[in-house]
């Protein structure tokens, strides 16, 4: 151990043998080793909570690399913390994880930096021809070797599926006459007859991505997902069903507006355009961030239930709107990142895989019915369909006020 990493011990009362002995058992010799381990790991190794933090506060980050920290969000939100805090294991490949730096309006030490430019940032990034948004697949070796000299880290390659496949539903009666929801509750509509091929169809293409490989599903309770789950199960022989392979989960089920349709649905949606689509919430239903509070508990629970895993796939069969939520909820994607991201079609296809040796998955392709797999990510919207991002204040008091009075003199004018 050196002497710097000694002398930071003995000024936080930590300079004890049998410390540091735990210390160079997890490999620590020098303060820029404090950087590889995790509360998790000092705590396992016979640390107690307060030696633990004193421990965590040896650090060699400057200025710089603070920035490239993905944004923080409350502790109930799974994965969403940097690892070395113990409280949260990312699901997605971060920004700070990533060959590339994250863009941000300016670098740190210039007049034009913006305070904006810390919490703005996200894992996606646009596709060469921007029309598609994924997050890296590539992970810096420096990163990949503080994962693996972590104890927490190693733990969580552990049970976790190689892949996360999301399949969305076949067409339903509603998809063919929306009418229909205004007398039939949401949850009750089939599929149609050329949902039911579809499902059959998504079957072949999943058995041909994870073959022979064990699977498990998780299916939203409504109609039409349980018809394309039992379409797609087709594709095996009743042989191979296995007992308890499929799980219901209510939390997965598609955006509610309203218990029946409103007859001005159209009206709604164009109040909803306006208002914002991430944030409207429909008379007695729901608007997507409720929808995204549904999937960040359903991401805890699929989290704690890889501990003892022993599948190699997981599929989960759902709803187009509830699928891209609990995407953006893995990949933290921001609110601008989703707003601008398209529907996905029936029975499309959304797979997530990892390597081998890392915990952390990326997407691999998205797959529809009679199409090639496209491997640039999620699509997005056309440019003209893409919604304006808001403007906000930088921070900087000579810049212009910003207003929201002219969209309020427009409606008393009218």
């Amino acid at each position: 151990m050196d002497g710097d990493l000694g002398a930071e011990l003995k000024i936080l009362e930590l300079d004890d043998e049998r410390l540091k002995q735990k210390l160079q058992i997890l490999g620590v010799q020098t303060k820029d080793d404090i950087n590889c381990v995790t509360e998790v790991d000092l705590t396992r190794a016979g640390f107690t909570l307060v030696q633990s933090r004193k421990v965590m506060s040896i650090t060699t980050t400057d200025v710089e690399s603070v920035a490239s920290l993905p944004p923080f969000e409350s502790s109930l939100s799974l994965g969403s913390m940097p690892a070395r805090q113990g409280s949260g294991v990312p699901f997605y490949i971060s920004a700070a994880d990533s060959d590339e730096e994250a863009p941000v309006e300016a670098s740190i030490g210039t007049t034009s930096f913006s305070p904006h430019a810390l919490t703005e940032k996200t894992s996606s990034r646009l596709s060469t021809d921007g029309r598609h948004i994924t997050v890296p697949r590539n992970i810096r070796a420096a990163s990949r070797d503080k994962r693996r000299t972590s104890t927490f880290w190693q733990t969580q390659q552990q049970g976790r599926p190689m892949r996360v496949i999301f399949i969305r539903h076949g067409e339903s009666e509603a998809n063919v006459n929306r009418a229909l929801t205004m007398v039939v509750p949401d949850h009750a509509l089939h599929l149609t007859e050329k949902g039911r091929k579809q499902a059959l169809g998504a079957g072949l293409r999943l058995r041909s991505i994870v073959r022979d490989e064990s699977v498990k599903y998780i299916v939203s309770p409504y109609v039409r997902t349980k018809e394309t789950l039992n379409g797609i199960i087709h594709a095996w022989d009743p042989s191979e069903w296995q007992k308890g392979w499929i799980r219901e989960d209510v939390r997965i089920r598609e955006q509610e507006f309203g218990n029946y349709d409103s007859p001005d649905m159209a009206r709604l949606h164009a109040t909803k355009k306006q208002f914002g689509p991430f944030y409207y919430r429909f008379p007695e239903g729901e608007s997507i961030a409720d929808c995204y509070d549904r999937a960040s508990l359903f991401v805890e629970s699929i989290y704690r239930s890889w501990h003892d895993n022993t599948k190699t796939n997981e599929v989960i069969v759902g709803h187009g709107t509830m699928i891209l939520v609990t995407l953006m909820r893995l990949l933290r994607l921001t609110v601008d990142d989703f707003g601008n991201l398209d529907h996905l079609q029936n029975c499309e296809f959304v797979v997530l895989e990892r390597p081998p040796d890392e915990p952390l998955f990326h997407i691999s392709y998205t797959w529809c019915e009679d199409q090639p797999k496209v491997t640039e990510g999620l699509r997005r919207l056309s440019p003209s369909n893409q919604r304006q991002k808001q403007q906000i204040w930088n921070g900087d008091p000579d810049e212009p006020l910003l207003s929201s009075q002219a969209a309020l003199e427009r409606i008393t004018c009218a």
